[in-house]
């Protein structure tokens, strides 16, 4: 009796065990502000100049990541224009790392980084981190995203 209750007290822990695994793949999201940001769709492109922009959308926000090139590789959000982090709002407002904080918000803001680790096939998929402090065109609030990561997102079609 003891060896029937043991393997049944062990079959219904794995089988509870079982239901808390979610494999996402592809897969983009990051705390945004502290709460879980995960994307519903998402997809990667690459423009006529080999700029790389990664997209990630829910129903009603999306975070876009601009880097200069599709390749492995460290980007420091905020160094030049073509290494970007933008989070657009559900009111379409743009909170970008190029969009300066006012000097009474933050004088010196760590704006963060997109960090490319992975690339599979011929640019086909993408494998990484981010992290980024974005301002709204008034440099006066700011959004903070923390812990991202993107995982095999495709790349769509090269627009024309």
């Amino acid at each position: 009796m003891k060896k029937f209750m043991l393997l049944l007290f062990t079959a219904v822990t794995l089988y509870n065990c079982s239901n808390e695994i979610e494999f996402n793949s592809p897969a983009f999201q990051a705390s945004k502000d502290y709460q879980l940001w995960r994307a519903v769709g998402f997809s990667a492109s690459i423009d006529s100049e080999g700029a790389l922009t990664l997209t990630g959308t829910t129903n009603f926000e999306t975070v876009n990541l601009k880097v200069p090139s599709a390749m492995v590789g460290t980007f420091t959000v905020g160094e030049t224009s073509s290494i970007e982090a933008q989070f657009i709002d559900v009111n379409g407002v743009v909170f970008s790392t190029n969009n300066r904080p006012d000097e009474d918000v933050s004088v010196y803001p760590e704006l963060g980084e997109i960090i490319i680790e992975e690339i599979e096939g011929s640019n086909d998929t993408f494998t990484g981190t981010f992290r980024f402090l974005a301002f709204d065109p008034a440099g006066e609030t700011s959004v903070g995203f923390s812990s991202g990561i993107f995982f095999k997102v495709p790349r769509i079609s090269n627009p024309q």
